[in-house]
């Protein structure tokens, strides 16, 4: 009788750990399956109508008229086999600026050409975007700057891209945080891969957590909808990208916990255009261990 029972708990405890090692795949099943789903996506987006690989163009504004065309004589020189040789006039004033169109040029809002407008800026609550032909663009205010986002949706960029670099997925990066708020809310200037522009984000608080086996800290910047982190660590500059990498992060729950999932930490936008203005890592958020984990950044010969 009493081998019935040890051969019966023995028999429970097999299937106990049977149950939990199938419960354990299959949750790293789904895990693996929503981050490649994640990585994909990621993709689609670089390559979107609002992805970074169609920017044909950076443009600083000055005070007054800036005019704009593929004529080299414009203050703003576009792609010459995309535009005209006169688009128009941005004029800055006060703070604002206004698009006044080239007599004869079609510029579109919408369905509707457009021959004079203030242009909201992406600082507002929607951009203006304004397009002729494949070319579209937004103004952007950085700091005290005001710049023109040039687009074309028919880059070659877009189509020659074929995919991000990835380190393996690993579970074991992907960490509870703890939330430490401070006493008020700070605002920091950090730099930024534009010489002389900076980015000063509303900075809340602290996330701390473990890896490695050792006591780890960011500071979290506020986004629209929960944390941004910009930050480096021991792969900077060797396997990942030289400036840092950039990690979403959701708004801590009721015990002050978040997840840090650095198998969805990414490059920045300047990895995939010279016209975009990244914020770069701060001494404050370089981590003393090598992340092997997230995408990966090879230099292009």
């Amino acid at each position: 009788m009493e081998t019935h029972r040890i051969i019966r708990s023995a028999s429970v405890v097999a299937a106990i750990f049977t149950l939990t090692a199938t419960t354990q795949s299959s949750a790293q099943t789904s895990y693996e399956h929503a981050l490649a789903e994640w990585r994909s996506q990621r993709v689609a987006t670089l390559k979107g109508p609002e992805g970074w690989l169609n920017l044909a163009g950076l443009y600083w504004l000055e005070e007054g008229p800036n005019s704009f065309g593929a004529a080299a004589d414009n203050d703003l020189v576009a792609p010459e086999d995309s535009a005209p040789p006169k688009l128009g006039v941005f004029l800055v004033k006060d703070g604002t600026v206004t698009f006044k169109t080239e007599p004869g040029v079609d510029v579109i809002l919408g369905e509707s050409r457009v021959t004079e407008i203030l242009l909201a800026d992406d600082q507002e609550k929607e951009a203006t975007l304004l397009t002729s032909g494949p070319l579209a663009w937004t103004v952007i205010r950085r700091m005290d700057r005001l710049g023109v986002r040039l687009r074309d949706y028919d880059h070659p960029a877009v189509a020659a891209f074929a995919s991000i670099q990835f380190y393996p997925a690993d579970p074991s990066w992907r960490l509870e945080a703890r939330f430490e708020p401070y006493p008020e809310p700070r605002t920091i200037r950090v730099p930024t891969v534009v010489e002389g522009l900076g980015w000063e984000p509303t900075v809340p608080g602290t996330l701390e957590f473990e890896a490695q086996g050792e006591s780890l800290s960011l500071e979290a910047y506020r986004s629209d909808d929960g944390f941004m982190i910009v930050f480096a660590d021991a792969t900077t500059g060797d396997t990942t990208y030289p400036a840092g990498r950039y990690l979403a992060a959701a708004l801590p729950g009721p015990e002050g916990t978040t997840i840090l999932d650095f198998n969805r930490a990414y490059n920045p936008p300047c990895v995939f255009t010279e016209f975009a203005t990244c914020p770069l890592a701060t001494p404050r958020n370089r981590l003393p261990v090598a992340v092997h984990a997230g995408e990966k950044y090879t230099q292009e010969p």
